[in-house]
């Protein structure tokens, strides 16, 4: 979790020992999902983001895919039945790759795909080239430049939750990232 110090809490990393956990036992919905506030400037902006990020490790451009967005609209409606990211990736279909956002402000203001992109990509520095594979600290980066996923769709369900303004994002990928024995291929040092 992260305080930005402007009163906009953000839960970007979402450790997936704790999802595996959650899908064998998924908490019970707390509330009615938010709207859906997916827009094309919005799909824009994420396919936008992740292809910056994604060139600079010299790694092809995904492409954008609409039956994916409609999944990861329904994704991101079912996240906010939870409080923040307590949903995990239950119920994830296994033929996909996920990264999860959730942002919360006194503002009604819808957060942008582009701010959890970069909070995404942030677990960059983290990474370590020399020893590549899985860590929860850097999985949601690891997803954002996979070079084998070529295919992307976000969305995004926004509105007043119990305290907050809440967002949710969900970016689905296809094919799915984070596959043991396969970073190294997968996941090159950025270029210089």
């Amino acid at each position: 979790m992260k305080n930005t110090g402007t009163g906009v809490r953000t839960l970007t990393t979402l450790l997936f020992a704790a999802a595996l956990a959650a899908a064998a036992t998924t908490p019970a919905a707390a509330r009615t999902a938010l709207p859906d506030a997916t827009d094309a400037a919005f799909a824009d902006d994420c396919l936008r983001a992740h292809n910056e990020y994604r060139a600079r490790h010299g790694v092809p451009a995904l492409s954008p895919d609409p039956a994916l967005q409609d999944y990861a609209r329904a994704r991101a409606a079912r996240l906010s039945t939870y409080e923040r990211l307590s949903g995990g990736h239950a119920g994830l279909d296994p033929a996909y790759g996920e990264n999860q956002s959730w942002f919360a402000s006194t503002a009604p203001d819808r957060a942008g795909c582009r701010r959890a992109v970069d909070a995404w990509y942030a677990q960059a520095g983290d990474y370590d080239y020399d020893a590549p594979g899985f860590s929860a600290a850097t999985g949601l980066f690891t997803q954002v430049v996979w070079k084998s996923s070529t295919r992307l769709g976000c969305a995004r369900a926004h509105g007043r939750g119990g305290t907050w303004y809440e967002t949710y994002i969900v970016c689905t990928y296809s094919p799915p990232g984070n596959i043991s024995s396969e970073y190294a291929e997968n996941v090159p040092p950025p270029r210089t």
